[in-house]
């Protein structure tokens, strides 16, 4: 004597329901993967800007034009 039975829209439902969990969990690590290698690519990025800034200088110094020192007063 079973208390109680599960009817064919009910087994329905829990395939339906369970298809829908899985989709969403599959869902999620793809969406997990694509922010992980979002936030590696901009990083790099990052990295490769501040490498870019060290190498390169601003400006190529100017020559001297006049090779001895300035005498001034020190102020202090």
């Amino acid at each position: 004597m079973a208390l109680a039975t599960i009817t064919r829209q009910g087994l329905v439902s829990i395939a339906i329901l369970v298809a829908i969990l899985w989709g969403c969990v599959f869902a999620e690590r793809r969406l997990t993967r694509s922010s992980r290698m979002e936030t590696y690519r901009a990083l790099r990025d990052i990295r490769y800007l501040k490498l870019k800034r060290h190498i390169q200088p601003a400006a190529t110094p100017m020559p001297a034009s006049n090779p001895a020192p300035s005498i001034r007063p020190i102020l202090g």
